[in-house]
């Protein structure tokens, strides 16, 4: 069910992106690229590519503040000695990446907050893969069990977080053939627990099909972001997306309204490059994004189009929500992207965005 609702969120995204934003005139597969690879780089919100091209850029577009906020060298690989089981590896993978603290980067935050805590599953198995962001006085505690992984983390003004792998457990012999395990295996419900001082949360395993939430912890602005891949064995590459969401001032007279940008990284949290492009309001009257995604050395890798709006709930700490698609050099439809937005008050780094992407397989 999982699969299918994201091939169909990918389809709609797909017709949003190359029909709903730019009128009469689209590109396809087997259109030629035309001056899209070469253009120079204007932003208009009323192309199929909001004025982008399919060109090579500066390593992280040139961008020093990019660099300094995402680049690679906060994230750090954890070798975990915590291992699923075979038959625990049969289950749908599930990848968190969780982050905690100052996410909008507000100068409002002006005192350390504890998030000293842990997270812990029911019917599953946790392995950390990497933490996000930790310095020299943060770090996890040594490993009691394969059900939870805890930490000491303290934020000012920056935030923390960690990327974990979830199995859920079986009580299935580990050679037992997959094609019975759904009728011969007990798999009782899966559950998460994060707990910490400021904040204790619990979801279920229905949540964790497709969860991008972020919570609100205080009016200063301190939040926890819960972003959850899923994937079945043998599914094509996914991955996420993490950066700043920045509003401008005022709005300009080409209908943008701000800028993003980020890291684009594996579902481990590998770093596989940047993302920078901008949003705003076309002729139509309808909320969109594009951009560009670039390898670390500044090669290119896709255009991105999508949508925004904003969030219904009224209590959540995240101020809206966005999709889109990315296209290869070629302009062909690559893969699905969405996520959250929120904006924050600090004039130079204020904002966020967290989410994900998912490759479209050539059989889909």
């Amino acid at each position: 069910m999982k699969r299918n609702r994201w091939q169909l969120n990918l389809i709609m995204a797909t017709l949003v992106a190359t029909w709903a934003f730019v009128g009469c005139d689209s590109a396809t597969d087997t259109e030629p690229t035309g001056d899209v690879a070469t253009r120079e780089q204007t932003v208009d919100l009323d192309d199929t590519y909001g004025g982008y091209n399919t060109a090579d850029e500066a390593p992280a577009f040139g961008d020093l503040q990019l660099v300094s906020d995402n680049g690679p060298e906060g994230d750090v690989a954890f070798e975990d000695d915590i291992a699923p089981t075979d038959a625990d590896r049969r289950q749908p993978r599930r990848y968190l990446m969780i982050t905690w603290g100052n996410l909008r980067a507000d100068s409002l935050i002006d005192s350390s907050t504890d998030w000293t805590g842990g997270l812990c599953a029911e019917n599953g198995v946790l392995r950390v893969v990497r933490t996000i962001r930790f310095e020299p006085r943060d770090y996890l505690v040594p490993r009691t069990s394969r059900e939870c992984v805890e930490w000491v983390s303290h934020t000012h003004p920056s935030f923390d977080g960690i990327i974990v792998a979830l199995h859920k457990t079986t009580n299935c012999d580990s050679l037992l053939d997959p094609a019975v395990i759904d009728t011969l295996c007990d798999r009782p419900p899966l559950s998460i627990t994060f707990k910490t001082g400021p904040l204790t949360v619990t979801f279920t395993q229905d949540e964790l099909a497709d969860l991008h939430k972020v919570i609100r912890v205080d009016d200063a602005g301190n939040a926890v972001a819960f972003n959850v891949i899923t994937r079945e064995p043998g599914e094509c590459a996914s991955g996420f997306l993490a950066g700043q969401w920045k509003p401008l001032h005022d709005r300009n007279d080409k209908g943008v309204e701000g800028f993003f940008r980020g890291k684009w990284v594996s579902e481990s949290g590998l770093h596989m490059g940047y993302l920078r492009g901008v949003y705003g309001v076309n002729r139509r009257d309808q909320h969109v994004f594009f951009g560009k995604w670039i390898a670390e050395t500044g090669r290119f890798h896709g255009l991105l189009a999508g949508n925004y709006g904003l969030l219904e709930e009224t209590n959540s700490g995240a101020n809206g929500w966005f999709q889109g698609v990315w296209f290869s050099r070629q302009l062909h439809t690559m893969g699905g992207l969405r996520g959250v937005w929120g904006t924050g008050d600090d004039d130079k780094e204020g904002g966020f965005f967290r989410g994900m992407w998912r490759e479209r397989c050539a059989t889909q």
